[in-house]
């Protein structure tokens, strides 16, 4: 049985304008890869996003996290 290595994932934050509203914008990288980001749209409504695929909203930062992570080590692994 092959045994799971540990990657680190690193955020970086940032914002993006979006029809002249500004969002709070969570940035996914392992390495220097980015692989994926969160939008914030408010207190409990997170859009999580991979190599532009809409992976849905969750209603934590968390969860939208978990989403993209699971979603990479689906389609890289």
């Amino acid at each position: 049985m092959k045994k799971n290595k540990e990657i680190e994932v690193h955020s970086e934050e940032s914002s993006r304008n979006i029809k002249g509203q500004t969002y709070p914008v969570t940035e996914l990288y392992i390495g220097k890869k980015q692989i994926g980001e969160v939008l914030s749209f408010g207190s409990k409504e997170f859009q999580s996003f991979a190599d532009d695929e809409d992976l849905g909203t969750s209603k934590t930062l968390d969860l939208a996290i978990e989403t993209i992570i699971r979603r990479w080590n689906l389609h890289e692994n």
